[in-house]
C-alpha cells in the first residue's frame, strides 16, 4: 500500500514551488535588463508553458512510471536547479539585439535561445510538482495547498532578495536553495544517486552566489553606451526592486535637454545613474549646481515663470529640474530612494530641497497647500506603450492642476517627433482634465514651445496671464525657441526657427482645443485620452495605421509602433502554437475518458479556469501599481497574496460531488470578486494611508478572493479522481489556458480597459461553473438510469 505524502514530501513541494516563483518574478527583472521592457511578461508564459507541457508529458507516460517514488521527483527537482544555473550562464554570455531579430536570422536564434532556455527549469519543476498529484490523487487538497503556499512564500523572497542583491546573485541563491533542499531530501530517503547529483549542483550555485556572472547587456543599452566612455568610472552598484542602480562619473557625461542651439558655453559635467540598464537620472555632483544654461532651456523656463512660490518635481529624468534649484522652495517627489540618497549625501537638503520618497500618484492625492509650479520631469523619459502611467492620465493632471495655485503652472516636457507621436494623446488628456476642472476654453490655459528636440507643454488652472504670454514670447524670441502654442497666437508665427515641412504642433492643438477632427497626421496614432481604467499614455499605436505610417516613413515608420503590442500579439500566437504543440496535440493517445465527463467539458471547463484565474491575477497586478508604484512590488505581493490565499482554500475544498458544494464554491468566488472591485472604486481612499497600512488594506481585500479562486480546481480534479490518466491532462489544459491568458491581459487593459480584463475573467467562472454543473446533472441522469 502507498504510503501517504509525509512532512518532508509536503515540504519538498512547496520548497519547488517557492524556487519556481521565486524564478519567475526574478526572470521579470532579467529579461527587462538584458532585453527590453518588450519581454518582461514573456517570464509568465514561459513558467505556464513548461508546468503545461510537464503535465502533457505525466499524462502520455501514465501513473505507473511517474509515481514511483522519489527518483522522479528529484529527477525533476535536478533539471529546475541545472536549468537556472543554465539560464545564468548563457543570460552572462550573450548580448541581444532584439530590434534586430524582425530581418535577421541569427538575431532571432540568439534570442529564441536565450529566452526558451528558461523553459527547462519550469518544465522541470513541472514534472517534480505533477507527479505528487499522480502519486496521491486522494490528496488533492494537501499538496495544491503545500503548491500554493510555496509559491507565495517564493514570490515575497524573490521581491525580498532583489532588494539586496542583484538580479544574477538572487537566481544563484535560489539555485542553492533548491539543491539543498533537494540534497536532504534524497539522503533522508536514501536516494545516493539523486544525492550526489544535488550536491554538484549544490557546489556549483555556491560558486555562482560567491561570484555571479553579470548579464550581458546590449550596445544598444545606455548602460552599455556609458561603460565604453573613455576614462568613465564607476561610482557605486546598488540593488535595489527598481533595478540595480549604477552610479557613474565621466567628464564627458553632459545632459542639456531642451537647451537653445543659441547657448555657446559650457554646459557642466554630471555623474549618470543608470537603473536596470537603460533609465538614465544625471545627478549633480554637489548641490547647489552649476546650472547657467538653463536659463536658456526649456527646462529652466518654468522656474523663470514663476521664480517664487513653492515648487514640486515629479520623478526624475534627464529633465533636470531639481538641479536648477537656488533659493526657491522645491520638493522633491522620487518612488526610488536610492536616488534621493544620492542627492542628500551631496547636499540637496542643505540647499533648500524637501527629498520625498513616494510615489507620483500618491503625492497628488496626499499633498497638502497648493504650489506655485508642479513639474512632470518623468514623462522626458516617456514609457512603453504597456507600462502603467497613473499621473499622465484625465485623473492625475486634475489632480495636478488642484494643487496648483491660481496663477500657478503645471509643466510636461516631451521629447520631439515629426511627425508628433506621444504629443496628441497627452495634449487631449491635458484637455479633457482641464474641461473636466471647468475649464470653458481649455486652449486660453495652454502654452507650448518647442526646439529642435524637446517640446513643453504649460498648463495653467486659469487663463494665461498677458505677462505669462509676453515672457514666453520673449524667451522664445531671445532663445530662438518656436511658439507651437499661445492663446492668441497666428498661424504664421509659428514654425519660425526649427521648420518643419507644416507647424503641425499647432494645427493639432487649436482643432483639439474646439473639439474638431485632428489632422491627418496626428491620426496616424492613437489619440484618445488616457483614464484611470486605461492608464497607458505612452501607448501610440492605431493598429490600422501600421502600414501607412511605414509605407509614408520608410525604414524610420518601423521606430514608430508601439513593439510592445506587436510583440504581445505575436507571443501570443506563438504560445498558442507552441502550447498546442506541447500540450494538447499529444494527447490523442489517452484512453476515452468516463461520463459523467467528456473531452470537450473537460477541456472547457480548465481552460476556462486558467483564463480566468490569470486574468484577475494579471488585472489586478496592474491596478496595485497605482498604489504601490514599483512594478516588481506589485507583481510579489499581487502573486504572494494569490498563490497563499488559493493555497488555503484548496486546503479547504470540499470533497463532495454535490450541487451544494458547487454553488458554494462558485459563490466565494462572486463575492471575492466584489470585493476586488474596490481597489476600481475607492482610488482616492486607498491611496491615502502609509504603505504598511495600505498594503495590509490591498491584500485584505484581495485575500477572500485568492482563497475562493484556489477552490475550483482541487474541486474537480478530485472528481477526476478515479481516472488518475487525466488529471494532468486537465493541468495541462489550465497551463495552455494560463500561457495564452498571460499574453492576452495587458492586450485586453491596453485596448479595452482593465475593468473589461477583471469583466472577462468574471465571464471564465460563470463558464466553468455552468460546465460543471452539467456533469453533476448528467450524473443525476446516470443514478437513475
Amino acid at each position: 500500500m502507498m504510503r501517504a505524502p509525509g512532512r518532508l514530501d509536503l515540504l519538498a513541494l512547496a520548497g519547488v514551488s517557492a524556487a519556481l516563483l521565486a524564478l519567475e518574478v526574478v526572470l521579470l527583472r532579467l529579461f527587462e535588463f538584458s532585453h527590453w521592457y518588450h519581454f518582461a511578461g514573456l517570464a509568465i508564459s514561459l513558467a505556464l508553458l513548461g508546468l503545461g507541457a510537464a503535465g502533457t508529458t505525466l499524462a502520455l507516460a501514465g501513473r505507473y512510471r511517474f509515481s514511483r517514488g522519489d527518483d522522479w521527483f528529484l529527477m525533476g527537482l535536478v533539471v529546475t536547479g541545472a536549468g537556472f544555473l543554465l539560464v545564468l550562464v548563457l543570460q552572462s554570455r550573450v548580448a541581444l539585439r532584439p530590434v534586430f531579430a524582425g530581418w535577421n536570422a541569427a538575431e532571432l536564434a540568439r534570442l529564441l535561445l536565450v529566452d526558451f532556455v528558461a523553459f527547462v527549469p519550469f518544465y522541470g519543476a513541472g514534472l517534480a510538482i505533477g507527479q505528487v498529484f499522480l502519486r496521491w490523487p486522494d490528496r488533492t487538497r494537501v499538496l495544491y495547498a503545500a503548491n500554493l503556499l510555496g509559491s507565495g512564500v517564493g514570490s515575497l523572497g524573490a521581491a525580498a532578495l532583489l532588494v539586496i542583491v542583484p538580479e544574477a546573485t538572487a537566481l544563484a541563491v535560489i539555485a542553492a536553495l533548491l539543491f539543498a533542499l533537494g540534497g536532504v531530501l534524497a539522503f533522508a530517503r536514501g536516494r545516493r544517486g539523486g544525492g550526489a547529483m544535488c550536491a554538484l549542483g549544490l557546489v556549483l550555485a555556491v560558486v555562482a552566489v560567491a561570484r555571479p556572472p553579470p548579464p550581458a547587456v546590449s550596445d544598444f543599452k545606455a548602460l552599455s553606451r556609458i561603460r565604453e566612455l573613455p576614462a568613465v568610472e564607476t561610482l557605486a552598484v546598488r540593488p535595489g526592486l527598481p533595478g540595480q542602480l549604477t552610479l557613474f562619473r565621466a567628464d564627458s557625461l553632459r545632459f542639456a535637454p531642451g537647451l537653445s542651439l543659441g547657448w555657446t558655453e559650457s554646459v557642466p559635467s554630471v555623474d549618470v545613474a543608470v537603473i536596470g540598464s537603460d533609465q538614465v537620472v544625471p545627478l549633480p555632483r554637489r548641490w547647489p549646481a552649476p546650472a547657467d544654461h538653463l536659463r536658456a532651456s526649456l527646462a529652466g523656463l518654468p522656474l523663470q515663470l514663476r521664480p517664487d512660490g513653492r515648487v514640486l518635481v515629479l520623478g526624475s529624468g534627464a529633465w533636470q529640474t531639481p538641479a536648477a534649484a537656488r533659493e526657491q522652495a522645491i520638493t522633491w517627489v522620487e518612488p526610488d530612494g536610492r536616488i534621493l540618497d544620492i542627492a542628500r549625501e551631496r547636499g540637496a537638503s542643505a540647499a533648500g530641497l524637501t527629498l520625498l520618497e513616494d510615489g507620483v500618484w500618491r503625492h497628488l492625492v496626499t499633498a497638502t497647500g497648493v504650489y506655485a509650479l508642479i513639474t512632470f520631469d518623468r514623462a522626458w523619459e516617456g514609457g512603453d506603450a504597456a507600462t502603467e502611467d497613473y499621473a499622465l492620465t484625465v485623473a492625475g493632471l486634475a489632480l495636478a492642476l488642484t494643487r496648483l495655485t491660481p496663477d500657478g503652472l503645471l509643466a510636461i516636457p516631451l521629447p520631439l517627433d515629426d511627425p508628433p507621436r506621444h504629443y496628441p494623446r497627452v495634449m487631449a488628456t491635458l484637455d479633457r482634465a482641464l474641461r473636466h476642472q471647468g475649464a470653458a476654453e481649455p486652449g486660453e490655459q495652454v502654452a507650448v514651445l518647442r526646439g529642435l528636440q524637446a517640446a513643453l507643454v504649460l498648463a495653467s488652472p486659469q487663463p494665461l496671464a498677458a505677462a505669462d504670454i509676453t515672457a514666453l514670447r520673449e524667451f522664445a524670441e531671445r532663445w530662438r525657441f518656436d511658439t507651437a502654442w499661445l492663446p492668441g497666437l497666428a498661424r504664421e508665427r509659428t514654425n519660425r526657427y526649427h521648420r518643419l515641412d507644416s507647424p503641425v504642433f499647432y494645427d493639432i492643438a487649436r482643432p483639439l482645443f474646439a473639439g474638431q477632427p485632428l489632422p491627418p497626421e496626428a491620426r496616424l496614432f492613437h489619440t484618445a485620452p488616457a483614464g484611470l481604467d486605461r492608464p497607458y499614455p505612452w501607448r501610440s499605436l492605431e493598429w490600422e495605421q501600421a502600414p501607412r505610417l511605414v509605407r509614408d516613413l520608410g525604414g524610420r515608420g518601423w521606430s514608430y509602433l508601439d513593439w510592445t503590442l506587436i510583440l504581445s500579439v505575436v507571443a501570443t500566437v506563438v504560445a498558442a502554437v507552441l502550447a498546442f504543440l506541447l500540450i494538447l496535440a499529444p494527447l490523442g493517445r489517452l484512453p476515452g475518458i468516463e461520463r459523467p465527463f467528456s473531452r470537450l467539458s473537460v477541456a472547457g471547463y480548465f481552460t476556462a479556469l486558467g483564463l480566468g484565474y490569470i486574468l484577475v491575477e494579471l488585472v489586478l497586478f496592474q491596478r496595485l501599481i497605482l498604489y504601490l508604484g514599483e512594478p516588481v512590488l506589485a507583481a510579489s505581493l499581487v502573486f504572494a497574496t494569490f498563490l497563499i490565499g488559493s493555497g488555503l482554500g484548496s486546503a479547504m475544498t470540499p470533497e463532495a460531488a454535490s450541487r451544494v458544494s458547487l454553488v458554494r464554491v462558485y459563490a466565494a468566488v462572486g463575492v471575492g470578486l466584489a470585493l476586488a472591485l474596490v481597489p476600481f472604486l475607492a482610488v482616492h481612499a486607498l491611496s491615502i494611508p502609509a504603505f504598511p497600512l495600505r498594503a495590509a488594506l490591498l491584500v485584505a481585500l484581495l485575500l477572500p478572493l485568492a482563497w475562493a479562486m484556489g477552490r475550483p480546481f482541487p474541486w474537480a480534479l478530485r472528481q477526476l479522481a478515479g481516472q488518475e490518466r487525466w488529471i494532468p491532462w486537465a493541468w495541462g489544459i489550465n497551463g495552455f489556458a494560463s500561457v495564452l491568458g498571460a499574453s492576452l491581459a495587458p492586450l485586453v487593459s491596453v485596448h479595452f480597459g482593465q475593468s473589461a480584463t477583471l469583466a472577462a475573467g468574471g465571464v471564465c467562472y460563470v463558464a466553468a461553473f455552468t460546465i460543471a454543473g452539467g456533469w453533476l446533472a448528467r450524473s443525476r441522469r446516470d443514478r437513475w438510469v
